[in-house]
Parts: structure tokens; sequence; C-alpha cells
């Protein structure tokens, strides 16, 4: 969740006329009255995908091979839940949490889900989800949920984990719960990439009888904001970017160049590897900071998830457009990209989707394999991190949905998800374990 600092939001304050308090004012809408309040292009139609009570507070989304929904849901935010509740040292599971991985379907292809299961339960604030399994396993995902990167599988079909495995941890959350790892992307080079959120300090370390090509641990660091990658069976860990303040969502285009939406930078970077970006107190290489391809702010520092819509999904008047959740203003905002040779520019445009109801709070977006635009909607009267108290009693701690948005005249994709991911990847970034070469990495 993109949140922010008191100072740059007072600043948006002054900006823009969009109901930008730190409480709103309003009440809870109905999800049929919050989907009227909700107004996209012509063209377009939000419908509902899932509310209250089959979830609650979404943050992250992705889809799996069958098509299905996988979305983390957090009611302990934003308190991360006292060690006196682990079940062990690890936090494999959290005692009386309703935290939750939870794969939701469509069954009858109405558009609208209709089963949820609770994958694995008892967690402690998930964010990074990405389904993933090894082939002796049923069904898996990637997750972060606190204090570790872990492998969630389902041995026996019934899409309930029973394997709980560390991948990585204990990794930092102690100073900032929304600032940890999220956002999980596998890219068609077998890597997963993900982001480092704000303020924490995580220590990744990787055992030896893990690590891939060499018979020594390996450790690499991270500071608050960063994109990284590494590899689904947590054999090796690596740097992809430098800096960025609180990245939350990646996305690819049919170039393979991969994107983040930021908070308290620029909305939107192209993440050049091995580049540094502008960061609170952090400087650069020496080479200086890798170009900025979003000159505005979108009117706030909330800014969080990026769809990048390419490939003619919604006809080729949309190709090199892409859209990031504002939750302050509660938008879905627009750019539009255009290349000077391979260097990326961001023009801003109208807004995509606005909202008559302030509660809405875009955290996350997804392009379905249905061509539908999917939004996790964190609906809510507060969103403010630092400027509100943590325990204020008007933070909703029951509500939430996630929203289609369908091109009227758009046609399905296979249900594939390596067909939703540009081909060019695999051939731009190598396959091969390089951390041994990299300055960030140390064997011990």
């Amino acid at each position: 969740m993109m949140f922010f600092r008191s100072l740059a939001l007072l600043t948006s304050l002054s900006l823009h006329a969009a109901d930008t308090r730190l409480v709103r004012e309003t009440e809870a809408l109905t999800p049929e009255l919050e989907r009227a309040a909700l107004h996209v292009p012509e063209g377009f139609e939000v419908r509902l995908f899932a509310s209250e009570p089959m979830i609650n507070k979404p943050i992250n989304m992705a889809f799996d091979a069958r098509g299905r929904l996988w979305v983390t849901s957090t009611v302990e935010y934003p308190y991360s839940a006292a060690k006196e509740r682990w079940s062990d040292a690890q936090g494999t599971r959290v005692k009386d949490s309703r935290d939750a991985i939870k794969i939701l379907e469509d069954t009858d292809g109405d558009g609208r889900a209709d089963r949820v299961t609770d994958f694995a339960d008892g967690l402690n604030i998930p964010t990074g989800v990405l389904p993933w399994h090894r082939p002796e396993h049923k069904a898996g995902c990637i997750a972060w949920s606190i204090p570790n990167i872990w492998y969630f599988a389902d041995t026996d079909g019934d899409d309930k984990a029973d394997v709980r495995e560390v991948l990585f941890g204990p990794l930092g959350y102690e100073k900032d719960t929304h600032g940890m790892c999220s956002s999980f992307r596998l890219g068609l080079d077998g890597w997963v990439y993900a982001t480092h959120g704000f303020n924490n300090t995580s220590k990744f370390q990787i055992r030896s009888d893990r690590s891939v090509g060499s018979d020594r641990s390996q450790t690499l660091e991270l500071h608050s904001g960063n994109v990284f990658r590494f590899r689904p069976d947590g054999s090796c860990v690596e740097p992809w970017t430098h800096g960025q303040v609180n990245p939350f969502g990646l996305c690819w285009d049919r170039y393979g160049n991969l994107y983040s939406a930021d908070c308290h930078s620029s909305p939107i970077y192209q993440l050049i590897r091995g580049a540094h970006y502008p960061s609170f107190g952090k400087t650069h290489d020496g080479l200086g900071f890798a170009p900025v391809m979003c000159q505005h702010t979108h009117g706030s520092t909330g800014i969080c998830g990026i769809v990048y819509i390419d490939g003619g999904v919604w006809g080729p008047e949309w190709d090199d457009h892409t859209f990031v959740g504002n939750v302050v203003t509660s938008k879905v905002n627009h750019d539009h990209v255009t290349f000077t040779g391979s260097t990326p520019k961001a023009n801003e445009q109208p807004d995509f989707l606005t909202s008559d109801d302030p509660w809405f709070r875009p955290v996350d977006l997804q392009l379905g394999p249905d061509n539908a635009l999917y939004i996790a909607d964190f609906y809510n009267k507060i969103i403010g991190h630092y400027e509100v108290p943590l325990d204020h009693l008007g933070r909703d701690k029951e509500r939430g949905r996630i929203w289609r948005v369908v091109k009227k005249d758009s046609k399905p994709q296979p249900n594939d998800f390596t067909a939703m991911l540009p081909k060019q990847i695999a051939r731009l970034y190598g396959c091969g374990p390089i951390c041994a070469s990299r300055s960030e990495v140390q064997h011990v």
C-alpha cells in the first residue's frame, strides 16, 4: 500500500480539489452504491468481481494458469501480530488471525467470483503473492507474510496449503508494516521480481544447500526502496535496481522493459538493470541517477500498482498506455508512454477512473486473462499511515472490493499465465545465476 508522509500530502492538498482529507467525512457505501459512483471512459464499464464478506482488505492480486485470482487479504494491518501469537519462532501461523491468501473463482462465467478458498490462513499482513508450485505439488504460491517470504503448497489437491516453507527470512518489517516485500512477478527468465518497501532493512541469507553454483551461503542486505529478484526455489537472490522510496507494483511492456510504480518520488519508473533511482538520503553510484520518465506526480504521493496495456488487447489505440492506482485522490491515473529511441516518457492523460466515493482506495491493479482491468479496492475511511494514529477508530476492518473494468468490445485471451507476459523477456534477460559477480552479494 503506497502511503505517504504529511509534508508531501499537505502539498497535494493544495494542488488538487479531490477529497484528500486524512479522514474521509462520508459514510461507507454498499458495493452496489460504490459501483454507481465509479466513472470510466465511454466504451468501458465497471463490474463488481468480489466484495465482503468473501474478502476483507485486499492488497496484492495475481492470476494463476487456470484464470483464478489469488488475493492477499488482511485485517491485522496496520499492526503486525505480536510474537506471543506466533505458533513458532518462524511465525508459521498466527493465533486468531483473519489474514489469508484467498483464491477467488468465477465458476459460472458471469464475471463475478462465486467461490472463495482460504489457501493459506493464519497469516500476518500478507502482501506479495505469486501462484507457483513445484511439480510434485498440486498448487502453491510464493508470498510475503511477516516475517518471511514463504513457499506455500498444497499436496493433496484440496487448495489448502499443507506445506509452509521459508524461502527467505526473517526479513525487516519492524519499522513499517506497509513497507515490505510485495508485487511478486514471474519473468520468463525464470526469476521472481519483487519490490522492497520503505524504511525497513532486510537481510537475505541463502543456505549453502540452496546456493546455485556455490557451496557457500550468500547474503544480501536491502534498505528501504529497492527492486530485487530471486529464484523460486530460494537458491539465489540479487538486486535488480537500487533506490526508489516505496515501490509497489511491477509490469513489463512488449520490449521486455520493466516498470514500477513508486510513492514519494516519481509515480512511474522504467527500471534499468543495475541503475540507481532517487530515494530518501541515498546516493547514486557515481554515474548519476537513471533517467526519470514521469515528470508529473498525479497529484499525490500515494501511488500503487501499475498496469501496462500492450499487445493490442484493447485495440492498437490503447497500446503503450499505463494505469496506476492513486489511494489519496481515489482515482486510477492514466499515462501514454512514448519513446525517443529506447527512452520512454510518461505523458499525463485524463484519469482513467474517478470516484464520487472517497473511500475508494485502488491499491493494486492487474490485467486479467479476460483482458479486464482488475482493481483491488482497500475500501477505507483512512489510508494515511503516518499522519493519523495507527489505532484511530475510523480504520475500517471489514470492507474490501475487487472491481473489473471491462472494455465492451474486447475479446478474452486464453487462460494461460505465460500468455500474459511479453515473450521478449526470455531472450532479453539471462537465466544463469550471477549472484557471485554482484558487488552487493558476499560469500561467507
